[in-house]
């Protein structure tokens, strides 16, 4: 005899997942039309920041907090929202989607899992990383003497779940102190090895510390823990899209991220990676219709109600201007445009650099001040004489930025240091 349980399971699994057969294609977007400048084109960065609506004579540094959208992309987005709110009578439930949040956008998690090295069924869509990270820190299994080492530099979004658990449950979180500026890999794989305890069940740590630019040698990290059998999570909120990305060959457990940093897609879009061995033993925390479908994990922990269809057609053509221009290009000009900021303040006397001097260990975020100065003053006259914006004494090079920009940034600062 069929029992209430197995009923209402088979309705979930079937009833309300009927919407799955009619998906918005994610394999085309308005990307494919679109004419980009040739490789060895000597003005290449100049015309693709032509690709971006913000009027020439801005310029914006703060990418470490939100991207600017290309225009392929704030066009994408308004496009669908304008045809969700003119045809809304015209939806029958056939064909196209008109809102998400009930399909498994299998291409969409496919095209995303090519930036990280990973499969549709480990990727799972979601609303930033805070999102993510909670749906890490409230689905896994811990007893109450568990213990999660972290740094004391996690951004809120990355360590308040953590937190949250500690005060309901009783299980133990540890901030780990972190040198600052990080000198060398070295220093900080010693720091973590002797941090762990018989209790560490869990790493929970940045990728590149959101407050620094620092990148931390996570892969390191996780090769140790693995022998530990300790579980592995790492923020990537400001990598994804900035350096480059192979969660296989780092070999954590789970990494998340968001979408509207430096993969300059719409705001309200992330991502999270959990890898196949350990995906089905993390539970569904905000639970939809498919929250025990096990045949696709990805899809289990993206399902959540409704939501913005338009804001997944801006991701759509956010991964692919991305895959146009090419990763390792947009990697390439990030890094050097950070070095480059770096090189001319170190030769800016007393100015304070706190982003790691380590080749390895930066990109493009950068965050200075000078000797005596009030943080915040930098990023005002900045604006108020070259309408260059930064973020407090952070400043985050992107390939819509360009070296006269930083020219303009080390000339200001300069007489800013000969007055202090």
């Amino acid at each position: 005899m069929t029992s209430r349980r197995d009923f209402l399971k088979t309705l979930t699994l079937t009833a309300f997942a009927l919407p799955m057969n009619m998906q918005w294609d994610f394999t085309k977007s308005k990307v494919d039309g679109m004419i980009f400048p040739a490789e060895d084109d000597p003005a290449y960065w100049k015309k693709i920041r032509k690709m971006f609506p913000m009027p020439e004579g801005k310029a914006f540094f703060n990418t470490g907090t939100l991207g600017a959208q290309p225009t392929v992309v704030l066009e994408s987005t308004i496009a669908h929202m304008r045809k969700v709110v003119t045809n809304i009578a015209e939806w029958d439930y056939k064909g196209d989607d008109w809102i998400s949040g009930y399909q498994p956008f299998t291409d969409l998690r496919t095209k995303a899992g090519r930036l990280i090295n990973a499969a549709a069924e480990e990727i799972a869509l979601t609303e930033n990383a805070t999102m993510a990270m909670n749906t890490i820190a409230h689905g896994l299994d811990l007893d109450e003497n568990a213990e999660v080492l972290m740094t004391d530099r996690e951004h809120s979004g990355g360590r308040s779940g953590w937190l949250v658990r500690e005060k309901r449950f009783g299980i133990k979180v540890t901030p780990l102190p972190l040198p600052n500026p990080c000198r060398d890999p070295e220093q900080i794989i010693d720091l973590f090895l002797k941090a762990i305890t018989p209790r560490t069940r869990v790493i929970a740590i940045s990728h590149m510390i959101t407050g620094t630019g620092s990148i931390l040698p996570v892969k390191a990290i996780c090769v140790e823990a693995k022998k530990r059998d300790i579980f592995t999570v790492l923020d990537g909120a400001q990598c994804l899209g900035q350096i480059p990305l192979d969660v296989k060959d780092i070999g954590c457990d789970a990494y998340f991220s968001s979408l509207h940093k430096w993969m300059l897609a719409p705001p309200g879009t992330g991502l999270l990676y959990v890898r196949k061995e350990r995906i089905a033993d993390i539970w569904t925390t905000f639970a939809g219709g498919q929250w025990d479908n096990h045949e696709d994990e990805g899809y289990r922990l993206t399902q959540r109600g409704t939501g913005n269809l338009s804001l997944l057609v801006g991701v759509n053509a956010a991964l692919d201007f991305h895959f146009r221009i090419g990763p390792d290009r947009i990697y390439r000009r990030i890094k050097f445009l950070g070095d480059y900021l770096r090189e001319g303040l170190r030769k800016i006397p007393n100015v304070e650099i706190q982003t790691s001097p380590h080749p390895n260990m930066c990109a493009g975020i950068t965050v200075y001040n000078l000797k005596g100065c009030e943080p915040g003053k930098i990023m005002d006259e900045l604006w108020r004489r070259k309408k260059i914006r930064i973020r407090g004494v952070r400043q985050s090079t992107h390939i819509y930025n360009s070296l006269d920009e930083i020219d303009a940034t080390l000339e200001v600062v300069r007489d800013m240091a000969a007055i202090h």
